[in-house]
């Protein structure tokens, strides 16, 4: 452009004239990008995918593992030619962690001041309040899905419902089975609810078949089926699909006792043509045997907890994550969880993202929680346990090519979505290599190119990326106060050391960012990349005896 307008134009026209040219196309391919909801050529793009749909996704599953190796190894191929590049490359990841690091720790000091806030609100009496005339005629419905769960653990949860500062003349609880479950806990658990059922409205009990087609075993096909089963006798009882409100919970999970007034306050709060558009969740606290636990899976556990509460705070795409509450309504229109998914949770946000194209939301009331920490009866068995449930989290990079092709396929704002594909693809991609490519990164360059050894830069890299790492503890001091204010109060049997301990476990962190968390997620896309479908698999339960 610039060439062709100096034969023409004399002076600094040429120069002037060529910024405005580029300056127009750039306007005109925004403007068609802002103005579209796809990328180019509408129908070529639909066509496409549609007539390729089966190699896209497979390419789609492939793409998630291929990239974190490929970044895994670049300090390797990439410093024989390019050992500069790959130096300031590692100084941006740096630079990346520490900014998000700070962001963090300022959003989990904001999200605990809202969650203590929330807890210190009588809802129901809200509710009374600020929606006389709407909030009496809304069951609340709580799934629990169960499979291998104790009898003990289950016993906490239904405790936790039946002490819930809700009228209890408007509490509904349904117990979801598996058929492969072992039948004296069915039992057993059966038997505990006979004891409660005089104290609600009506416990509903379902078990799934095994192995139905079109469906992986897991929680997501397990609600569906209670769902199937339940809305009919609802109907049977007089009570209409529009007045129940649905919480979904995980086996193990205690709710605050302000936990379903809080959520359905939150519902009612939304103007009417979005409510139904929306899910609403609380704060993941996992407490009920924090202190029993080793303290990899302690940090872990407080790790995802805050990490949730920060992305409820400072994000507008916050996903869905084991627990949810929904209008029924909603629910049945939607359709209910993909079926044959590991990562339910995940997979119903796209799922009602696509459905109500792109106006869909997870509004947090920042209520909590309590769940369990991974525990098993050996420490050997609690560390595989906790490395095959991050790897079953991290293999959400499941739901990649769904999202994809959906995004071609609807007709959707061109920027919201493509903003959320990406923050997808980033956030799955990132848990793989980023802690290992800004730990290992600096050391691999003058290893493979002993001639950078020479360069300035080689001698500052290591130690600009050291206070650049270190500066991002800082982020760190945020989770160890609101940790501290918020974690259960250790045992007044334990020894001075394990005291002492408690305070400096935070110096593993790194350790177990690299171990228990990066290397789950790598495995997981690794698996997708090679076929190897995950199967969903629980995490086993257990509390000491003297603790239950």
């Amino acid at each position: 452009m610039l060439l062709l307008n100096q034969s023409i134009l004399e002076g600094g026209l040429n120069v002037l004239s060529a910024n405005f040219l580029i300056g127009a196309g750039l306007g005109l391919i925004m403007h068609h990008l802002l103005s579209r909801r796809y990328i180019f050529f509408e129908k070529l793009e639909k066509d496409f995918i549609i007539r390729h749909e089966t190699k896209v996704e497979r390419l789609l599953e492939i793409f998630p593992g291929a990239f974190t190796w490929l970044a895994l190894t670049s300090p390797i191929w990439l410093s024989f030619t390019l050992p500069f590049a790959v130096a300031y490359l590692i100084l941006i990841a740096d630079t990346y962690w520490l900014l998000t690091a700070l962001r963090i720790g300022i959003l989990i000091l904001i999200g605990f001041r809202k969650m203590e806030v929330a807890k210190k609100q009588d809802w129901l009496s809200n509710l009374k309040k600020d929606f006389p005339n709407d909030w009496g005629k809304y069951y609340h419905l709580i799934l629990v899905p169960t499979y291998k769960e104790a009898p003990y653990i289950l016993t906490t949860t239904f405790q936790g419902i039946i002490n819930s500062n809700y009228p209890k003349d408007k509490i509904l609880l349904a117990v979801g089975f598996e058929e492969r479950d072992e039948p004296k806990k069915i039992r057993d658990t059966q038997k505990n609810l006979k004891k409660i059922e005089g104290k609600i409205v009506a416990v509903y009990t379902t078990i799934h078949p095994y192995n139905l087609p079109g469906e992986v075993a897991g929680q997501g096909s397990n609600k569906n089926w209670m769902i199937k089963n339940i809305v009919p006798q609802l109907k049977a009882k007089g009570i209409k699909v529009e007045d129940v409100f649905v919480t979904t919970l995980d086996a193990d999970f205690v709710l605050h006792r302000e936990f379903l007034a809080g959520a359905l306050y939150k519902y009612l709060s939304q103007p009417n043509e979005k409510r139904d558009k929306r899910t609403f969740t609380g704060v993941f606290l996992y407490h009920n045997n924090y202190w029993q636990t080793p303290a990899p899976m302690r940090l872990m556990a407080t790790g995802t907890s805050f990490w949730q509460l920060a992305e409820m705070v400072g994000s507008d795409k916050y996903m869905n994550y084991s627990s949810m509450s929904i209008s029924l309504k909603a629910l049945l229109d939607v359709g209910g969880w993909i079926p044959d998914k590991v990562n339910d949770d995940n997979g119903f946000y796209w799922k009602a993202y696509f459905h109500f194209n792109g106006d869909y939301k997870v509004i947090p009331h920042f209520l909590p929680i309590s769940a369990d920490a991974v525990q098993d009866t050996t420490l050997l068995k609690t560390f595989q346990n906790q490395y095959l449930q991050i790897k079953r989290w991290a293999y959400g990079v499941e739901h990649i090519p769904y999202v994809v092709t959906q995004y071609f396929k609807k007709e959707i704002d061109f920027w919201d979505k493509t903003d959320k594909l990406l923050f997808k693809i980033w956030g799955d991609l990132k848990w793989g290599f980023l802690a290992i490519f800004v730990t290992f990164g600096s050391i691999i360059i003058p290893l493979v190119n002993p001639d950078f050894k020479e360069s300035v830069l080689s001698i500052n890299l290591p130690i600009v990326s050291s206070w650049i790492l270190t500066a991002a503890f800082l982020g760190l001091f945020a989770t160890i106060f609101v940790h501290e204010k918020t974690a259960p109060k250790r045992p007044r049997n334990w020894s001075p050391f394990q005291k002492i301990f408690s305070y400096i476990q935070w110096l593993l962190v790194p350790i177990i960012l690299i171990t228990i968390s990066s290397l789950p997620a790598i495995d997981a896309q690794t698996s997708l990349m090679f076929g190897k479908k995950l199967e969903f698999r629980v995490t086993n339960k257990a509390r000491l005896s003297e603790k239950v």
